[in-house]
This record gives C-alpha cells, structure tokens and sequence, in this order.
C-alpha cells in the first residue's frame, strides 16, 4: 500500500510540475527582433531614436507572436515614458506586465513592473504604484541590471519623501545610491546624492544634509552643470537646510545670489519673517500664493499666518486661519502615507511568513495510527486531485484564450488613443492657421471642413474607446473570476504536495521517538553491527526505501558512506556524528566532502551548486 501511494504521489507530483511549465511559458527564450534589439540598445541615451525605431517597424502580432509583441509594448512604453510624453493608461504595458509575470526573466519582468507602477503613481493609484514598485525590488534583486535598480529604488525614494516617510526613503535612497556607483553613472550618483541630502535634512541630521549636498552640487559642476536649473535647486535646498538650522541670515545671502527667476519666494519670505521683517516677508510671502500646488498654499499660508500676530498685519489673522485650515484638510485628503506604508508592512510581512511556514506536530502514543491516516489521505487527495487537474486544465485554456482577447482589446484601445491625440494635435495646428494668416472664404470652407471632419472623427473614436473599456471591464471581470476558480483547483494540488511534506514529518516524529535514535541523541557513541543494521531497517521502512534508493542512486556506495548518509537522514550533528563513528569533527567534515563529490560523479548532472549535501540527502 505504501509503495502504491509513493507511485502516485510521484506521478501526481510529475504531471502538476509538467502543467506548471506549460501553462507559465518559461520555455528557452527566442532571440528578439532585430528592430527591438537595436531599439533596447540605444533606449537609455536616446529614447527618441528607439521610439522611432518601434514605430516605423511592423508590429509583432499579438496571437502569433506574443514574446516579440510584448517586448514592443515594454519599449514604447518606456520610449514614451522617457520623453515625458503623456501616457493616458497603462493599457500598452500590461500586455507586457501580464506576459512577463509568470516567467523566469527577472530583468523583464522588473522593467514592465517598474512602468507600471510609473503609470499608476502618475495617474494618482498610489497604492497600485507601491505594489508595483516592491514586485519591480523583488525582481531586480535576482538581476545585475544596476540601472533598473536604480530606477526602482529612486521612484520609491521620491514616494516616501513626498509624504514625509523619511526613514523608508533613506533605505531606499542608499540602495538607489549604491547601484548608482556600481553602474559608474555619475548623473544617477548625483540625483541620488541630493535625494539622500533631502532624507537627512527632514531627519533633522543638517551636517550630513549640508555636506551631502556640496557633493550634489560638486557632482553637477562636473557634469557641466554649474548654470542649470538643477544646480540652482541644489542651492535651494542647501538655503533651507541652513533655514531650518535658524541660520536665516546664511539662506538669505544663498538665497539672493540665485539669478531672479530662480529665487524661491516661499523660502525667502520665511527667512524674512523668522528676521523680524515683517514688510519683506509680507512681499515675498504673497509672490507664490498664484501657485495651485495645496502643500505650498498650506506652507505660505502657514508663514503668513504667524506674520499676522504682528500689530500691522493682524486685521488678515482670520482670513490666514482660514484658508491654512483649508489647505491642511487638502493636504490630508492627499496624503495617503498611512496606507503606502500599511501595504508594505503587508507584503513584508505576508513574504516572511511564507519563507518560515513550518509544521508541527503533537502526541506521540498517535504516531502509527497519525501515519496511516496521513497515508490514506495522500491516497483520496491524489485521486480527487488528479479530477480536479483535468478541470483546472480546461479553466486556464479558457483563461488564456480571454487573455489573448483583452490584449486585443487593450491593444486596439491603444491605437484609438493615440490616433486621438494626433487628432487633437492636428486640429490644434488648423486653427493655429485659422488665426495665424489671411485666407480666401474657399480655404476658409477647405480647413473648417477638415476640423469638423476630425472632431466628427474624435467623437467616433471616443466611442469605439467607451465601448472597448466596457468590453475589457467584462473580460477582466470574467477573469477575475475564472482566476478565482482556477485557484480553488491549483489548491488541490498544492495540498496534495503538503501532505508529501507532512507524511515526510510524521517519519521524522516516528524516528525521534524511536528508542535507539533516543538514547544516541541524549549520549551519543559508538554503534555496533546490530544497531547500524536496526538504523538501516528504520530508514527503509519509514522513509520509503531510504536504503534501497541510496543504493540505486549510486551502487558504488561503501557501507560507512552508507551508514553516513542514514545519520544525516536521523539529523545528528557533525559532533554527534564524530562520537557516533569515533573519529575527530575534521574526520566527519572530510567524509562529507567525499561523499558528496562520489554523490556528484554519480549523478547526472551532479549535485546543483547552491544545495548542500545535508539538503540533499534530507529532502531524498
């Protein structure tokens, strides 16, 4: 009976693991096109020339060739996204995300995770981004691929920062700075450097903010650098470091050496007011209130409410508590720190609980009758599995073949999308015409025919996309739900697997209570002939023809490598297992190492690198 359940465990085992392959595509990559190989190539420095690569070729199909076909929408996206273009979805590179996921290309699939969490951070789905941005960690940790890194690393950085998390920003700015350097990139160095500058300036730490920032400011002199816009914020925030140390005299004087248009008034205002300048804060205070960014509203209106318990500027002290108690209530409708850092606790979380779940197990006058239940359920599982298997098969061919139509439809609202953008651009460039030149009543009729005919054009687009955005709404709601049921099926067979790990327990729970292995654990020494072969009946009998299949495996095996493998198996130590053979712990390490390299010589393929030999015998 138990052999037979071992078969079918196997077998099982076997033909989930040859569905898992099938069904994930992480078959031998194809070599890209040509035209995706030279556009990946030159994105980086010139993403205006890979985007006009990926548009001039002809678009890999989307049925017939799926690898090629998302690899194209991964690189317009970021063409697109790198020229700052604005994208309206994130329908183009999902195809990518959904194609990648459930390979083994970790480069890929943190690229396509990164712009999807771009995408989403702009379109305002914070919580979507910071998903996005951990999935793009967690894979770019398995890569070399220190630009990704950097790229990942920083846009969590600038997440934080912005709703004041300056902690987590710190972490993450150090790794965006470390992968910086190992990638030699002196401009990703010095937009690292100031990123880490602001961590330590909201920390309070203004020495390390100070000096981390003449670096900043250093690095952008060598880059030429000296008279751009970003080496003037440098200067920026080296003034409000020394603002917030109350050196207001020292930011004012870095602050008027900025060319004009460059002088932050918010910042000079508050050097004025916190001076006893009380006119000239007023001034600079009232410059900025034009801007429609709420947290410099709330900052000035914050300063400006502290200049109205001055006797000249008291008669505005109601209408500044106003509008500061409006702009703050904006700002805390905005912030959504509270649940970005939530999510990630979350996923930290729910990760180390999936790398630490073990089993435990109770009462040992129940271990026969625990064992033979263990094996009649593997039994009924199996066989109840294998039904369900056939169900999932059949769910995750329709799941596919839904995929394949919601990537049509995503793709085809795409091309409405961007087919409507040139549009708009074109009827911007005919009434800039209209008015930019005298015309004949005939030309007149010619251009007004032309924009009504593509804004007749725009409304039929706007409803193809309406109707294409429902369709994809029911396609991933139909999704979602054979998903769902795909899950309950795929969870069949993940337990069929458990119980493999527990029946592998329950033997380990029979051996430890046996009275032999007891009595060595308390007192180890050294074993006659009897009591090895009383040690090699119990392997064979709980561990399934533990003996037999050692012997199997490698036929050249002595009796002692034998007998070695048998304590590795019952988990004795290297001290234990010195006393048991009688031989130093040296002795016992060198055995270890032979026996692993007659192992390797045995096998085919050898021993992979990253498994030890206690691993490999432990899990036979």
């Amino acid at each position: 009976m138990k052999k037979i359940t071992h078969y079918i465990l196997y077998i099982l085992i076997a033909c989930t693991a040859l569905l898992n392959i099938q069904c994930s595509g992480n078959g031998k990559e194809k070599t890209p096109l040509p035209e995706l190989v030279h556009a990946e190539s030159v994105m980086f420095d010139h993403p205006d020339s890979a985007l006009h690569i990926l548009e001039d070729m002809p678009m890999p199909s989307a049925r017939w060739d799926k690898e090629n076909h998302a690899l194209w929408c991964l690189l317009v996206t970021q063409a697109q996204y790198k020229q700052a273009l604005k994208i309206p979805s994130d329908s183009l590179v999902r195809i990518a995300y959904d194609y990648y996921k459930p390979t083994n290309n970790a480069r890929r699939k943190a690229i396509a995770a990164l712009y999807m969490g771009c995408i989403n951070y702009d379109l305002g789905n914070i919580e979507e981004a910071m998903q996005y941005y951990l999935a793009a960690k967690t894979e770019v940790d398995k890569t070399d691929d220190y630009k990704t890194g950097y790229l990942i690393m920083s846009s969590l950085t600038n997440l934080y920062l912005f709703r004041d998390f300056a902690d987590y920003a710190l972490d993450a700015c150090m790794k965006a700075y470390d992968y910086a350097v190992k990638d030699s990139n002196s401009r990703y160095q010095m937009t690292s450097l100031g990123l880490l500058a602001r961590c330590y300036c909201i920390l309070n730490e203004f020495p390390k903010a100070i000096e981390t920032y003449h670096k900043t400011a250093a690095k952008a002199v060598e880059l030429g650098f000296e008279n751009d816009e970003y080496y003037y914020s440098i200067q920026k925030e080296i003034a409000l470091v020394y603002t917030n140390s109350w050196k207001f005299e020292k930011s004012l004087e870095i602050l008027k050496a900025l060319p004009k248009m460059y002088q932050p008034s918010l910042l000079i205002g508050t050097n004025y007011l916190m001076l006893n300048q009380y006119d000239s804060a007023y001034f600079y205070l009232n410059k900025d209130l034009n801007t429609d960014n709420v947290y410099t509203k709330k900052s000035i209106y914050k300063a400006l409410y502290q200049l109205g318990n001055s006797p000249k500027y008291s008669k505005y002290l109601k209408a500044y508590c106003d509008s500061l108690l409006f702009y703050t209530d904006s700002v805390m409708s905005l912030d959504k720190g509270k649940e970005i850092i939530a999510y990630k606790e979350k996923y930290d979380h729910q990760r180390l609980i999936t790398e630490q779940q073990r089993l435990k197990l109770e009462k040992a006058d129940a271990q026969r009758m625990m064992f033979i239940i263990t094996i009649c359920l593997i039994v009924v599982i199996a066989v109840v599995a294998y039904l369900y298997q056939k169900r999932l098969v059949r769910k995750e061919t329709t799941i596919r073949k839904q995929s394949e139509q919601l990537q049509d439809y995503m793709l085809q609202l795409h091309e409405y999308e961007t087919q409507l953008m040139q549009n708009n651009r074109y009827m911007e460039e005919l009434k800039e015409q209209l008015s930019g030149q005298e015309m004949n009543s005939e030309e007149l009729h010619e251009y007004r025919e032309q924009i009504d005919s593509l804004q007749s054009e725009n409304g039929r687009l706007s409803e193809n996309i309406n109707t294409l955005q429902q369709h994809i709404a029911e396609y991933t709601s139909k999704l979602d739900k054979a998903r769902r049921d795909t899950e309950k099926f795929r969870s069949i067979s993940e337990e069929n697997l458990n119980l493999k790990q527990r029946e592998r327990m329950l033997a380990d729970y029979v051996v430890d209570n046996d009275s032999l292995v007891k009595e060595l654990r308390e007192k180890c020494r050294v074993l006659d002939d009897m009591e090895w072969e009383t040690l090699e009946q119990m392997c064979e009998s709980t561990y399934g023809n533990f003996v037999s299949r050692m012997q199997s495996i490698c036929p050249t095996f002595t009796k002692q490598e034998l007998h070695l493998c048998i304590l590795i198996k019952l988990r004795f130590s290297n001290t234990q297992m010195s006393e048991i053979f009688g031989v130093s712990v040296s002795s016992v390490s060198q055995k270890k190492f032979r026996l692993k390299k007659h192992l390797s010589d045995s096998l085919e393929g050898g021993l992979p690198e990253d498994m030890t030999l206690d691993r490999w015998v432990a899990e036979l």
